[in-house]
């Protein structure tokens, strides 16, 4: 096989599954808004390259971790399709580790966020009705985007796929 065209044969099944946690489950979704979120904010404040690698790294490890979680999932689904306390240890300790990830970005969060006057800037922003506007519409977007999706079951089969 063509080296070339193994590389990217690669990269087409990494991008298909995250396309695939993307699609099914709402937590990979609702990480990914935070994400903009984040980006959002990020703009009114001064950080230095250091503090944006933090941030970038922070987003990035809790969306690895979803995508690994969901990875488990379907293989402890795959081969346990039945109740069993193994595979309820393996699902919830998969779980336990994107519920750190989010709880240490949420604090690396507030690090770099709490700045009282940058709060003021922020409002300043969001007081003007036309960025009030577009920040409200972003948010129904985002509603909308985090609560669509397919939903996959355990017998191996994807639905509404």
């Amino acid at each position: 096989m063509n080296k070339r065209f193994s590389l990217i044969n690669s990269f087409k099944c990494a991008f298909k599954g995250i396309s695939f946690v993307m699609r099914h489950e709402r937590n990979m979704r609702i990480h990914m808004v935070v994400v903009l979120y984040v980006a959002f904010f990020s703009a009114f404040y001064d950080f230095t390259k250091t503090e944006t690698a933090l941030l970038i790294i922070t987003c990035a490890l809790v969306m690895i971790f979803e995508i690994l979680n969901t990875s488990i999932e379907v293989i402890v689904d795959k081969v346990s399709p039945k109740y069993s306390p193994l595979a309820k240890v393996a699902k919830d300790a998969a779980a336990g580790a994107v519920l750190l990830s989010a709880i240490m970005a949420v604090a690396v969060g507030a690090v770099l966020f709490f700045d009282i006057e940058r709060f003021k800037l922020i409002l300043l922003f969001l007081g003007e009705w036309t960025n009030l506007l577009m920040f409200m519409g972003f948010s129904a977007i985002a509603v909308v985007f985090v609560t669509s999706g397919k939903r996959r079951n355990i017998k191996g089969k994807i639905n509404n796929d």
